[in-house]
């Protein structure tokens, strides 16, 4: 069942899957290698070795509360504090040069003018901003997003804004984007994936581009659609659910 979703004043289908929890064994799709495909624009040329560094959410979660939990929720000072670390501790010259924000930093209650921005508490100064603190101690910026109507958890996501979000990406210094799967279905998918690809090719800029479709396809890994998923312009991509660490 589809219902209406109203984000800033955009329509658009919301859809009841898949979820968060939806990866690997517990997928509500699976994949065939007679599923369609959609044109993408072909690789980068990027990440021919693994990005390595930080990310925020096997640990941070969604912890959104900085009033009763101050060190340890989703706002600028963690990543800034975190590419500190990175830069001072000996990462860097072990090869770990990157920082990343996963799901839970946008404005929760939409767009502002189709513009995806943080949220404005706890990213007092904007993604720039913390782009350019971690640029300044050597570190790389990825972020998050979703090729659906909504992220895994409830933040707007990418579905039919992949140029606008990739533009506001790219202008914000980003360098690695995360694109989840979420609030979609296996055709929005096939051709989402591509449009974020292609989105981010277009903007010029060298962002790295990893893609969780084949984690919402099941767990057979021989029928799933990588060849797709490298016209996609995907340079890495999730096969399994999370795993918990604590």
């Amino acid at each position: 069942m589809r219902v209406a979703l109203l984000f800033a004043g955009v329509a658009a289908a919301d859809y009841d899957g898949p979820r968060r929890e939806n990866k690997g064994p517990q997928a509500i799709f699976g994949a065939s290698p007679s599923d369609p495909t959609a044109p993408g624009p072909g690789p980068n040329g990027l990440a021919k070795t693994p990005p390595m560094g930080w990310m925020s959410w096997e640990i941070f979660r969604c912890e959104t509360d900085c009033e009763d939990h101050p060190d340890s929720c989703i706002n600028d000072k963690l990543y800034e504090q975190m590419a500190d670390h990175i830069a001072s501790d000996g990462y860097l010259h072990a090869g770990y040069n990157q920082v990343s924000i996963d799901d839970c930093w946008a404005n929760i209650t939409g767009r502002v003018n189709d513009t995806m921005v943080p949220d404005a508490t706890r990213f007092p100064k904007g993604m720039k901003a913390v782009g350019d603190y971690l640029h300044d101690k050597g570190v790389l910026f990825g972020t998050y997003s979703d090729e659906g109507t909504k992220t895994c958890g409830g933040y707007p996501g990418s579905k039919g804004f992949e140029q606008k979000d990739a533009d506001t990406y790219a202008s914000w210094g980003v360098d690695y984007l995360k694109l989840d799967g979420c609030y979609n279905d296996k055709p929005g998918f096939v051709t989402g994936y591509p449009a974020m690809g292609t989105a981010l090719q277009a903007t010029k800029r060298d962002i790295t581009y990893s893609c969780s479709w084949p984690a919402y396809l099941g767990d057979d890994e021989t029928s799933k659609p990588f060849a797709a998923m490298v016209d996609a312009g995907c340079n890495t991509w999730r096969n399994w659910a999370d795993y918990e660490s604590f």
